[in-house]
């Protein structure tokens, strides 16, 4: 009896011992689950935010290239250095000849030249950028942009296919060909190296909230220096 007793306490113990190890399994697994879904909420819904050593980095580690590009003038321009560099910047991809999304693109950056009131132009800087540049000249972007009344403080830029796709690749808009291209509008605050990226073919109440509270970013960083 004294036998069996032990055996039958031996048995319970590692039935125990298994539920424990059961239950801190599932525990971890929820735990691992419950993180990765906090973060990829964080990366849809606000501003990633990354402290860099360099100007020219975003907040997901990339570089954003210094390329040299043509804007709708014809004037040569630096891509990071005259365009980005310490603004607000919201950039859409686009190409002249398309009928389907960059009409409506288009259309959306032209309402927000309204829509962000004093801070078009001054505070916060649209760009377009050609995923055709060798079909779209700063002749044809600018009888395209004229279409949405394009005002200064919207720039559109084309250059050399080489140069244009390397930029494309930085900033996550790289496809095959223009039809495949992204509705995406890149929101990018270089003061305080955040990226966000939204739905460029929704309410436009809605991207210009996204770009006011990027925007926001610079002034909080600018209370927190001043205390």
């Amino acid at each position: 009896m004294i036998t069996s007793d032990s055996g039958e306490v031996q048995t319970l113990t590692d039935h125990f011992i298994r539920a424990v190890f059961g239950i801190l399994g599932i525990c971890l697994c929820w735990a691992i689950f419950v993180s990765d879904s906090g973060s990829q909420q964080a990366a849809n819904n606000g501003p990633s935010l990354r402290s860099t050593s360099s100007p020219e980095t975003g907040s997901d580690g990339k570089a954003i290239p210094d390329v040299s590009v043509i804007d709708q003038n014809g004037r040569p321009r630096r891509f990071y250095s005259d365009l980005v560099k310490q603004k607000v910047v919201a950039i859409n991809f686009v190409y002249t000849t398309c009928t389907m999304i960059c009409p409506p693109l288009g259309a959306t950056f032209g309402k927000l030249q309204k829509s962000l009131g004093e801070h078009f132009g001054k505070d916060v800087f649209l760009i377009s950028i050609s995923v055709d540049p060798a079909a779209d000249s700063p002749d044809r972007l600018r009888s395209w942009a004229a279409q949405f009344g394009a005002q200064p403080g919207w720039t559109l830029v084309t250059g050399h296919k080489m140069e244009i796709n390397r930029l494309l690749k930085a900033l996550g808009s790289d496809t095959a060909s223009p039809e495949s291209h992204s509705p995406m509008v890149l929101i990018i605050n270089d003061k305080r190296a955040a990226w966000k990226r939204v739905y460029g073919l929704g309410a436009t109440a809605a991207l210009s909230r996204s770009i006011e509270q990027m925007l926001a970013l610079s002034s909080a960083s600018a209370s927190e220096k001043n205390k």
